[in-house]
């Protein structure tokens, strides 16, 4: 197994997605680092530095670089260590003036150099019971928030394909069934020239766009006026797909434009989609390309090279969507979005509820390592 940052989770690794490596590679990187059980893997680099997990496996695996063995002495234990590296504080001073611009990190050094507070060994198992205690409760609170949270996803899901299918709303029956491309006035790809500014004309990020969502404030800026991207600009009633991504679940996922947003241009990575609003509610173009035929037509069509998951301008045009008549769309959308709008307000709850328990996590660790940190200062 080749272990990455990607596999080092809070709660240990994860290996539901896991890369293997030849054995003639892997005896060249275990001579290296031979990781061993009870290990503190740390991330060192990238977004999620300073993660931490326990390494409870007897088997050898190899590491990626950005990731850093820790190997308790003999004056700390495995799990106490691991602990005491996700302090708020102690935390807060590692990941402080990291190295690195493109891509931030954390030197073997300053990892070396690096003050924890220490609790005499004797102390250390009574330290790790209490904070497991409380971290238990808080586990269960945070699975059941998840499974909210599921159940919500499968809500949103059974709207949008009853949206689609003619059951949301009573329905006239005589639907139009084509393809997206016949109706559509346009797909166009974006600008493909890289941001150059730090102010100027706006140009939105590729994480703009999440399913059903726009973040209009996510964006980097181009030198110049707006006027010399003019044709490059998204306007309200747009429907903007992702292109490409790392990531298969946001290929071909769909937002739309509202009204009021300042001139902003579209990336090479996201692709424009203009209808014909007396046909076609490009609000109902959003839901049909969401769920259903049109979401399984897109993932049907993802091609990954090097890395890069992606669609073509060809695969949008060819999407299926069934079109009802300009009235029921309205009434389509709008009960549609009265639904939605219920599971957002849920969502937004059960996320600020998340949050507090991870609060509620770094003041627990915070509280129970306290003496031991007042010993550092």
């Amino acid at each position: 197994m080749y272990v990455t940052a990607k596999n080092i989770k809070p709660w240990g690794l994860d290996l539901n997605d896991i890369s293997y490596i030849d054995a003639k590679t892997h005896r060249e990187i275990y001579a290296r680092c031979d990781v061993r059980k009870n290990d503190i893997l740390y991330i060192k680099d990238g977004a999620t530095t300073g993660r931490a997990t326990l390494n409870t496996r007897d088997e050898e695996f190899s590491l990626l670089s950005s990731v850093g063995v820790l190997r308790p002495g003999p004056l700390v234990k495995p799990k106490y260590l691991l602990y005491a590296l996700q302090v708020p504080a102690v935390l807060d001073r590692m990941l402080g003036d990291m190295a690195g611009v493109a891509i931030t990190r954390l030197t073997i050094r300053k990892l070396k150099d690096a003050e924890i507070p220490l609790a005499p060994i004797e102390q250390q198992d009574e330290i790790v019971a209490e904070i497991e205690k409380q971290f238990s409760r808080l586990d269960e609170a945070v699975a059941n928030l998840q499974r909210v949270k599921a159940n919500l996803k499968r809500y949103k899901a059974a709207v949008l394909k009853d949206a689609v299918e003619g059951r949301i709303v009573p329905t006239e029956g005589n639907w139009t069934h084509t393809k997206l491309g016949e109706v559509a006035m346009s797909v166009r790809n974006g600008y493909s020239h890289k941001p150059n500014a730090d102010s100027g004309t706006r140009i939105f990020r590729i994480s703009a766009v999440r399913p059903m969502e726009l973040n209009a404030d996510d964006v980097r800026y181009l030198s110049g006026p707006a006027s010399d991207y003019e044709s490059f600009m998204a306007g309200e009633g747009d429907v903007l797909f992702t292109r490409y991504n790392g990531s298969r679940d946001y290929v071909g996922v769909c937002a739309l434009v509202p009204g009021g947003m300042p001139p902003t241009v579209y990336p090479d990575k996201l692709i424009r989609v203009r209808v014909p609003t007396a046909v076609l509610l490009p609000a109902f173009v959003v839901i049909a390309a969401s769920t259903g035929r049109g979401r399984g037509f897109i993932e049907s069509m993802i091609r990954t090279t090097a890395g890069q998951s992606g669609v073509s301008g060809s695969d949008i045009k060819a999407i299926p969507i069934s079109i009802p008549p300009l009235e029921e769309q309205v009434r389509i959308v709008a009960e549609a979005d009265r639904r939605l709008s219920v599971v957002r307000g849920v969502e937004s709850e059960v996320d600020a509820n998340l949050k507090r328990a991870q609060a509620l996590r770094q003041a627990t660790l915070a509280k129970a390592f306290s003496a031991s940190l007042k010993g550092t200062e």
